[in-house]
């Protein structure tokens, strides 16, 4: 009986495992700070001066949930001004996976209080 018991909570364990992968953004815009950037409802890094790259962020949820889907939002501040931008690509995230998001001069932005 104590086996059947110990092999019921190994099942339940392993059945309530999450899906997971990792994201990190690199800022490769020209004399500019990105600020409070977000994929989708994650919080990926406060501050990005140009050329730094954000920590690994680790997104996990329960099986069955992803790809996961977002665009990327941010602040971007120049010579004290700062304005908010979404872009208006979207990256997905697989199980398993490491994306990397690269903002540069070219990517293609929208401001969405416009």
């Amino acid at each position: 009986m104590k086996n059947i018991i110990i092999v019921l909570i190994l099942v339940g364990i392993y059945s309530c495992e999450n899906d997971k992968g990792t994201i990190k953004v690199q800022n490769k815009v020209h004399n500019v700070k990105l600020e409070s950037v977000n994929w989708g409802d994650y919080s990926i890094t406060y501050s990005l001066l140009t050329g730094e790259e954000s920590n690994e962020v680790t997104i996990e949820d329960k099986k069955g949930t992803f790809p996961k889907i977002n665009d990327l939002s941010f602040y971007m501040v120049s010579s004290g001004k700062r304005v908010y931008l979404k872009t208006k690509s979207k990256f997905q995230l697989d199980v398993d996976h490491n994306l990397t998001i690269v903002i540069t001069d070219t990517t293609a932005v929208l401001n969405p209080s416009l």
